[in-house]
């Protein structure tokens, strides 16, 4: 019985419906009575069957607004933090490029940078954000330097995890040399770095 008292109330306690809450209500007072005039007829067939009932009607209702819920939270956090979600997979509703902002990745340093960034992050806000690889720091602000694009824009928020991203950058990295016959020393300067442009984001 205190299983299903406390079913219900998660119930009525994580979902919104009015309606459900009062079905809630009236099921689990019947079984209550039923089980109270059991006690007096533990034999009768047709108070055995009222509380069977109950009981199923409770575990429903208790499910389907927990199943409600769960998927109503899964909106309020539409990317796992344990995955790379490009950003064409998803249906953006706004993105404002007019407030895009850059933050500078040292390859030397990347984890630690990454940390610092996310940490950063507006927790109410997603994010679209792009990578683009310079050799040197330097260039960064010459048109004609040296500048590789490694990788689609993907999704992040405050919930992202560094250390998935630093792996999924440096993976991204080897990808790009093989892609355009490049040497690994191309890394080895100090002042390679990666241009992180971001700018928040609505989705549908």
């Amino acid at each position: 019985m205190f299983i299903l008292i406390f079913l219900a109330f998660m119930a009525t306690n994580f979902h919104v419906s009015v309606t459900d809450q009062i079905q809630v209500i009236i099921w689990i007072s019947l079984y209550l009575i039923t089980n109270f005039l059991i006690g007096f007829h533990p034999f009768s067939f047709n108070w055995n069957i009222i509380r069977l009932i109950s009981i199923i009607m409770i575990l429903y209702l208790s499910y389907k607004n927990l199943d409600q819920s769960i998927y109503l939270m899964s909106l309020l956090t539409p990317f796992s933090k344990d995955k790379i979600h490009y950003a064409h997979d998803f249906e953006i509703k706004s993105l404002n490029f007019y407030r895009e902002r850059s933050t500078i990745l040292y390859l030397n340093d990347l984890k630690s940078d990454l940390n610092d960034f996310i940490s950063n992050l507006d927790e109410n806000n997603d994010f679209w954000l792009s990578f683009c690889f310079y050799p040197d720091l330097a260039i960064y602000n010459i048109d004609n330097g040296m500048r590789l694009y490694i990788c689609d824009p993907i999704l992040v928020n405050r919930d992202s995890d560094p250390l998935l991203l630093s792996k999924f950058i440096t993976n991204k990295l080897d990808i790009m040399i093989d892609f355009y016959y490049l040497d690994d020393s191309i890394f080895d300067s100090e002042d390679a770095v990666i241009i992180a442009k971001f700018t928040e984001i609505e989705l549908l």
